[in-house]
């Protein structure tokens, strides 16, 4: 049975119980963040904590965002369920926590906020999927949708549009916009490659910033390639030469087809392919790194989470 992380204890998933009276159950009132971990070691963790520690200030959430404490945390966790050598995405839940007077304003009083954490094996097929590349369907974009790039409690239309793709048979829905240009995926971030350019949605758009976008940009970047952040018309997209998503699960995907309409080749481009073999090494990287810094002194649990 799975361990998870709740308000500072490590319990059966059985066992953890959350109050009915829990904002996040009530109101979606909370925020969340998904990482990857490779062989223990999670990756970008500064980054997603940055992010939500950004939101949590701007919905007035209290949130420890200390890096240090968040590694112990995961690394303690990932060993529980014996995901060490293992890759393994976490989910780290924040809500306000409990009101029990349940008005929909935030009470005055700050309540201690509900942190959870899980973590689980990271699906087998996506590695499979890296190397032939998805399908997606298009979905109309609720404008305006997400005002503030933050990732909250509330996923509801995400996970119907998800629901959608796969009646379709495809693997991820991109939201499209009423003047046509695509805001970002479900679960995603988009890019396209044209000439040599790479185009992604502006931030502006509404889309969430995701960590994993961030990292490709300075990526693409270090590489020399043009990076653009300007609106990408859906007709555009299904013209580049390839196109791939960004996610922390997920990495980098190629992007194959569009409401079944073959996106170049129909087969994963060589630019795609570069930025692929680029974040591995980024990934293994900051894991080295990581290992080193711990063997000269860091936090035991950093050493241990990423053998």
């Amino acid at each position: 049975m799975a361990v998870v992380y709740l308000n500072g204890r490590y319990l059966q998933a059985e066992r953890a119980k959350v109050s009915a009276f829990d904002r996040g159950f009530s109101y979606g009132d909370g925020l969340f963040e998904t990482l990857r971990a490779y062989s223990g070691w999670v990756f970008g963790l500064d980054r997603h904590l940055r992010r939500l520690g950004r939101g949590a200030a701007q919905i007035g959430l209290q949130f420890d965002s200390d890096v240090g404490h968040w590694r112990r945390v995961m690394s303690r966790l990932i060993r529980r369920n014996e995901l060490t050598n293992a890759d393994s995405s976490l989910r780290l839940t924040v809500t306000r926590g409990m009101d029990i007077l349940g008005t929909l304003l935030p009470p005055e009083t700050a309540p201690s906020p509900t942190l959870f954490l899980i973590a689980r094996p990271v699906e087998g097929t996506i590695a499979e999927r890296q190397q032939v590349g998805i399908g997606v369907v298009t979905v109309q974009w609720g404008d305006p949708f997400n005002p503030f790039g933050i990732k909250s409690l509330g996923y509801l239309y995400h996970m119907l549009a998800m629901v959608r793709a796969r009646e379709q048979g495809a693997h991820e829905a991109l939201f499209v916009a009423s003047d046509g240009s695509v805001v970002e995926g479900a679960t995603s971030n988009v890019f396209s490659a044209a000439n040599g350019t790479l185009t992604t949605t502006p931030e502006e758009s509404g889309l969430l910033p995701g960590i994993t976008r961030e990292v490709v940009i300075e990526l693409a970047r270090k590489e020399g390639l043009d990076v653009r952040e300007a609106p990408l018309p859906l007709e555009e997209l299904l013209a580049s030469d390839e196109a791939f998503l960004t996610g922390s699960v997920k990495e980098v995907m190629p992007l194959i087809a569009i409401d079944e309409r073959r996106i170049g080749s129909g087969s994963p481009g060589p630019i795609t392919r570069l930025l692929q073999q680029r974040y591995r090494e980024a990934v293994e990287e900051e894991r080295s790194r990581g290992v080193r810094r711990a063997r000269r002194g860091g936090p035991r649990s950093d050493v241990r989470g990423a053998k």
